[in-house]
């Protein structure tokens, strides 16, 4: 592993374990041994590190278009690994508004991303309606429904929290109930 991966993974690891405002570079650059001065050489601040940790998190859950699920069982199975992601970067969805907040350039990297998933989920629920999984013929429901699972993958875990439940990651596997719970109005015969 290089030093640049290094300080990413060790950061990685102190935004999960407390948070990316109690976590400075000076805290980072000590838990992998090495200076600030030296930390500092590679990163210009700690909202690159994030950038680039998001951006890392985005390579390991995007699909193209020709993977993308076309059934509810392979959707499942993806969703399984989206969840492992999520786990691994959870400091990300925890903290996700405040970090728009201290950084503009993430939230519009953000933003860019968010509506080509959007479209992505679209394309799934799409291939689920081609393959008879799914029965939907009205565009607004199509977009609730995109909009529902949504909502879900990026905000379970707060949700979580702020009823007072526990966050971890057996918790936060649940949300594959919820886009199931969505998807069962249009469930076809074939799929009930």
């Amino acid at each position: 592993m290089s030093r640049k991966e290094a300080i990413l993974e060790a950061a990685r690891e102190l935004f999960n374990e407390t948070s990316t405002q109690s976590s400075t570079t000076n805290h980072i650059a000590k838990a992998i041994g090495i200076s600030p001065g030296n930390l500092h050489y590679h990163y210009k601040n700690r909202e690159e590190i994030i950038r680039l940790l998001y951006i890392q998190m985005r390579k390991e859950t995007t699909l193209s278009v020709d993977e993308l699920p076309k059934s509810i069982a392979t959707l499942h199975e993806h969703e399984k690994i989206l969840i492992k992601v999520q786990w691994k970067y959870r400091f990300f969805f925890k903290e996700m508004l405040s970090l728009f907040a201290r950084d503009s350039e993430l939230e519009d990297l953000y933003i860019k991303d968010n509506i080509a998933h959007r479209r992505r989920i679209r394309q799934v629920l799409n291939n689920l309606i081609i393959n008879e999984e799914l029965t939907i013929t009205d565009e607004e429901d199509i977009d609730f429904l995109v909009d529902s699972i949504s909502l879900s993958w990026q905000f379970y875990s707060s949700l979580l929290h702020t009823i007072g439940q526990e966050v971890d990651a057996d918790s936060v596997q649940k949300v594959i109930k919820y886009t199931s719970a969505a998807m069962k109005p249009y469930l076809t015969k074939k799929r009930k």
